[in-house]
């Protein structure tokens, strides 16, 4: 059976939204939020990646006040601090959060690593030799999670040409253009809203979800997509509160 690592990427450094990362959401911190949302994903042990920065040190006291596992690196080699904790975990496959998308939940993970057991399970080489998997398109900007296979980072990490930095910091973008990827439909059920944003990184953002989370209530920590899908549609001004904003390009970090 392959060890799955998953492991939440957070500094408290933002260009656009410092501290975003413990700004209040739902009631708690938005890491706080997210943590327990994926909590009951199928992976065997969850993880807090953020920096050696001493602005990171509360970031870490978080995550251990959150029962997670924390790994302290390199501010920007993001990449670096990846491999690391699957140096010191022996995993096969790393599960990979970004800590600004507090809307994703457990199934989401889920699907992916239903997928990875089928694909590894198969009789066909070419399906045993995925390197990456995440969820196709169609969904909100930051309900995305991606499963990669710890072998294949440390090839990648090796191939980086020197002035492509910015490969490093996204962790998989060098794998995803260069690497054997698959591309795994969510149920049928889930609706399609690609025009949605679901990630914070403005403030407009975090009003935005703020905003959906009070609409949530008492189901913030529980709700699943269909249900948030549902509600948000009802209320059709809370998607539009931050759907100007422009996501950055890669190549900004």
């Amino acid at each position: 059976m392959a060890k799955t690592v998953g492991i939440i990427q957070a500094r408290m450094g933002s260009e656009r939204l410092p501290g975003k990362i413990l700004a209040p959401l739902g009631g708690r911190p938005l890491l706080a939020l997210l943590a327990t949302r994926i909590a009951r994903a199928r992976v065997d042990a969850w993880w807090l990646a953020t920096s050696s920065d001493p602005a990171d040190d509360v970031t870490e006291a978080w995550g251990f006040e959150l029962g997670l596992r924390v790994y302290r690196g390199h501010a920007t080699d993001v990449l670096s601090r990846f491999l690391d904790v699957a140096d010191e975990t022996g995993a096969d496959w790393l599960v990979r959060v970004t800590a600004d998308n507090p809307f994703l939940d457990a199934p989401a993970i889920d699907v992916l690593v239903a997928a990875r057991d089928e694909l590894e399970a198969s009789k066909e080489e070419d399906a045993k030799s995925i390197e990456l998997i995440r969820a196709r398109g169609g969904r909100p900007v930051g309900y995305g999670v991606e499963l990669v296979r710890a072998d294949a980072l440390r090839r990648a990490a090796a191939a980086i040409p020197a002035n492509q930095f910015h490969h490093r910091v996204h962790v998989t973008s060098f794998l995803s253009a260069n690497g054997r990827c698959e591309s795994v439909a969510l149920p049928t059920s889930w609706p399609e809203r690609p025009s949605w944003r679901w990630t914070v990184d403005t403030y407009e953002d975090l009003a935005m979800a703020r905003s959906a989370f009070r609409l949530f209530a008492s189901e913030v920590a529980t709700i699943d997509y269909p249900a948030m899908v549902g509600l948000l549609d009802g209320v059709p001004e809370i998607p539009a509160m931050n759907a100007h904003v422009v996501q950055k390009k890669l190549e900004e970090g």
